[in-house]
Order: C-alpha cells, then structure tokens, then sequence
C-alpha cells in the first residue's frame, strides 16, 4: 500500500485479487489516505472497486452525457457551442487524468483570447460536469475546479435605448422584425423566452404573457401592455405554436440590419431587456414589480437596472435638491467689545 503524487494529484497504490492497483484521488492528501483505507477493506472483503471504474471514464463520454441529461434543458443558448469547444479541448482524455493545471490553462486561454467573463462562464460549465459526474457515479475525487482562480470581471455599462431611439428603430424595423422588438421592449423578455413564446401561454383575454420556464427556473406572470395587446391581437391569436416564428439566425440578421439603418451603434438584443428595465424604473422607481416581471431571484440583480439612466440618478438628485435650503445662516465676526466678540447672523 502506498500513497505518492504525480503531476499535482496524490494516488493511491494497493493489491488486491493478486493484482496491483493504482487510482488517482486528487489535490487532497487527507482524502487519499481515507480513500486507501477504504480500498485496503474492500480489498480483504473481494468487493468491487467502484472508484477505478467510474474514472476511467473518457471527459468526452460524461460530457455527452451531461448535455444529454443536463445540458440540453438550459435555456442559455451558448451552452451547446461552449461545450464543443471544451470537449475538443479535453478530447480522448479519462476524467481522472484532468486536474487543476490544466484547467486553469484552458481557463486562461480563453481569457486571454476573449474576456475573463467569458472564462469564467466556460469554467462553470466544466465545474458542473464534473459535479454532475460525482452525482451519477461517473468520477470520484475532488472536483478540479475547485482551486481554479479567476479573473475578475470588468465592469462595463450597460446600454439601453432613449425614446428617440426606440422610434427609430421600430421606423426602420423589418414587419416581421417589429412585433418581437415589441415583445422585448414591453416585457423584459430574454431573447431566448420571446423566441421560445407559445401561443398556449399567451392569454389575450387576460392579458397575460406566461413564462413557464425562465433562467432561474420560476414561472412567472407578464401582464401586457395596450401596445402589445394590439400587436399579439394582430399576429394571431392560434390555439397553439410559436408566436414569433423567426430562427435565431434571421432575427440576428434583421436585427443588425435595423441597427445600422437607424445609426444605433454598440446595441445587442440582449439590451432591449436593459431598455425595459431601465425606462421602467425612470418612470415607477418600483424594484419589487420589476424583479418579479423580469424573473430575477435575487433583489441584488434587479439593482443593477435602478441606475442604468442617468436622466434617473439627475431626476432623483432634483427632488433631494428641492428639499434643501437655498441659503443657510452663519455666524460673522461683527465686532469685539471688552474681550467678548460678537457674531450676527448673516446669509451666505
């Protein structure tokens, strides 16, 4: 029996059935000496080595499974392209063999060729499968991401449309392009919800917009505005089917056109949300209602739309200004008798 490290992770080495084993453990010391202890009494007892199994399982094979069983049920749509790539990256290699190092190489990689927020979400998705293979009996050990560091995110400032804006997009807007920018800039929809809208949950005589799976994995409940009501009102209603039959790649095309012959520049999809947010809240100040339209699971998320508009923060600023007095007394030296200085109250 013994306990020794190779390439950063610590193995375990014991006999057992008259053979001699070895089994990658990982970066914890403590766990492979509890891990050898349990494989020296199975040992004695014959019973099977479920640990050596499960690890020689190939990254490319668990991966399959994870979006096959995991995967595939996310609404994020950039999940299946990420995926491809980190299975490239760890193509023919078994689960046991990938540690840290690695990862933080692969981590950085994409850092350095993208952003840190973009490494930040491939290196999520590698934790989640090595999660998800921990749960389904597929690998043992430590999870190698665990001690990746990460880069921290920039901050940046997120763009949302000014009314004079909106009207040139809607002026220039395709007619099949125009209700689904509707739909986002009335609802706070995320591109993959309006895309994904039924009419079975589209309930005009209510009107009512049910989002029965979001991002957070809540159902919520979008009451319509009069202007939506009339644009649903026209496509439809249909007893069932998409509401905006529109491929993902034709509304980016449409949507780009639209951009440019309105002069909008530095603007994605995704900010039509920010755009709703933001005007909602120039016009309500009302956080509560616009977490729960917007699906948020957390208060702290919808914060970061109360202080997209600066035309907000100034209107604020005035009403805090109305309150304040515009002059306010001070004492003066007036004069000096016997020692004693006398002050009066003038104005500044």
């Amino acid at each position: 029996m013994a306990i020794f490290k190779k390439r950063g992770k610590w193995w375990i080495g014991y006999r057992a059935s008259g053979k001699r084993h070895r089994e990658p453990i990982g970066e914890s010391y403590t766990l492979a000496k509890e891990v050898l202890a349990k494989r020296t009494a199975q040992a004695a007892e014959r019973k099977h080595f479920p640990a050596r199994v499960a690890n020689a399982s190939t990254f490319e094979k668990v991966a399959e499974k994870f979006w096959d069983l995991h995967g595939k049920h996310l609404l994020s749509p950039s999940w299946a392209a990420m995926l491809g790539i980190v299975r490239r990256k760890f193509s023919g290699r078994k689960m046991a063999e990938i540690g840290t190092a690695e990862i933080q190489g692969f981590y950085n990689e994409i850092a350095a060729r993208t952003s840190s927020s973009t490494a930040n979400r491939y290196l999520t998705q590698v934790r989640s499968i090595f999660n998800k293979a921990k749960a389904w009996g597929d690998f043992y050990g430590d999870n190698p991401c665990t001690f990746v560091k990460k880069q921290r995110e920039r901050g940046h400032r997120l763009r949302f449309l000014a009314t004079d804006e909106i009207k040139s997009l809607y002026a220039v807007a395709l007619p099949s392009l125009y209700p689904v920018l509707v739909a986002a800039l009335h609802t706070g929809m995320r591109q993959g919800e309006i895309l994904g809208l039924r009419w079975e949950n589209v309930a005009l005589d209510r009107s009512t917009i049910y989002i029965l799976q979001s991002k957070s994995g809540k159902p919520r409940e979008i009451p319509m505005t009069n202007k939506l009501h009339e644009v649903l009102t026209a496509l439809g209603p249909r007893p069932e089917g998409l509401v905006f039959d529109m491929p993902l790649i034709t509304l980016r095309r449409y949507f780009a056109k639209a951009l440019k012959a309105a002069a909008i520049s530095g603007f994605r999809f995704h900010d039509l949300r920010h755009t709703f947010a933001s005007h909602f809240i120039m016009r309500t100040n009302d956080l509560t209602t616009l977490q729960r339209l917007l699906g948020h699971s957390t208060p702290a998320m919808t914060m970061r739309y109360a202080h997209l508009s600066r035309g907000h923060v100034q209107s604020a600023m005035a009403v805090f200004e109305a309150t304040m007095p515009e002059k306010s007394p001070i004492l003066t030296l007036a004069g000096h008798q016997e020692g004693h200085h006398l002050y009066s109250a003038t104005a500044c």
